[in-house]
């Protein structure tokens, strides 16, 4: 079985919640204002297509607060948007309670929902995670991955909790969630899409498993080249986007220097989709970008300290 988990905010709706007036125009709009990321829509229709053996499972995990949800719903229903599980956050019940850290905070809501998600799923399930520059999702991602893999001991996953600033019962509940967990290297890619000017290579302590893209076209591409997409779909994400020859020409030899794509993989891709446009784009970045550089065993990832920078970094001014 596969998994798909979508946050929602800057990877599925281009959302502005970096201001206080963004903030309030996303808490009142109705779900026909709110627009989907160019691409978002058609990619995660497709990757929530059902075929004959093959019925994905489609999670939401959103920071928007509950409040949220009628809206949100009506908006994924109107898009076609398939889901299984939908996670929103209690904003209103924590500030209730006094708990104000924990309306910003990510790793004290996001790890433990993504572990306790995992609870019952056997070692045999895969998982692709889609999510965004604007927070932590690439760093939150890899832990979760490294949890759920048997690399990240309970003693580490509570220090950097800690660490970034979550709540001792947050960190109570992801390390119950823990000890519940079938290990098994169950994550395949993390996709971050890159929306405030962040380069590529400051996800490369993450990396070969996190993917910084610029359109979930290239997205589509990875996984189309995996074998999880078929051609006719990965043309019809084509198709949904405003793509340009040179944005589509760029991403492809990209992943292609990068070793994100298999070059036999991407060829036989191309060879299947008949006349359409992206074959011929396709077919000439094959051509064009030079073979990828031999993948280097990477030293295992320092989480406490990637934590205490990311805390450290500069916050955007509302």
């Amino acid at each position: 079985m596969r998994v798909y988990r979508w946050d929602l905010d800057k990877t599925y709706l281009d959302t502005d919640f970096e201001s206080v007036r963004g903030l309030f125009r996303s808490a009142v709009e109705s779900a026909r204002s709110k627009r989907a990321i160019p691409g978002a829509t058609a990619l995660l229709r497709e990757l929530a297509r059902e075929r004959p053996g093959w019925r994905p499972r489609i999670v939401l995990l959103s920071g928007s607060p509950t409040q949220m949800r009628s809206v949100l719903e009506q908006k994924l229903r109107m898009d076609g948007i398939r889901w299984d599980d939908f996670v929103l956050k209690d904003t209103l019940g924590s500030l209730r309670k006094g708990r104000f850290r924990a309306v910003k905070d990510q790793f004290g809501y996001k790890l433990p929902q993504l572990l306790q998600g995992r609870i019952g799923m056997g070692a045999a399930v895969r998982e692709i995670l889609f999510g965004d520059d604007a927070e932590a999702d690439a760093l939150i991602y890899s832990v979760y991955a490294d949890v759920v893999a048997g690399r990240v001991a309970p003693i580490e996953l509570s220090r950097l909790m800690e660490a970034a600033g979550a709540y001792p019962d947050a960190i109570v509940a992801a390390l119950a969630a823990q000890k519940q967990i079938a290990r098994a290297d169950a994550v395949d890619r993390i996709f971050i899409r890159l929306d405030r000017g962040v380069e590529r290579w400051s996800f490369e302590a993450l990396s070969p498993r996190v993917v910084p893209v610029r359109t979930w076209l290239e997205a589509a591409i990875v996984i189309g080249a995996s074998g999880e997409l078929e051609a006719d779909a990965l043309c019809r994400v084509h198709d949904a986007g405003t793509y340009s020859v040179g944005e589509v020409g760029e991403a492809a030899s990209s992943l292609l220097r990068r070793g994100l794509v298999d070059r036999a993989a991407l060829q036989h891709l191309s060879g299947t989709m008949g006349g359409h446009p992206l074959a011929g784009l396709l077919s000439a970045s094959l051509s064009e970008t030079p073979e990828a550089p031999p993948h280097v065993e990477r030293p295992r990832v320092d989480y406490l300290e990637l934590v205490r920078a990311w805390k450290a970094r500069p916050r955007p001014s509302a």
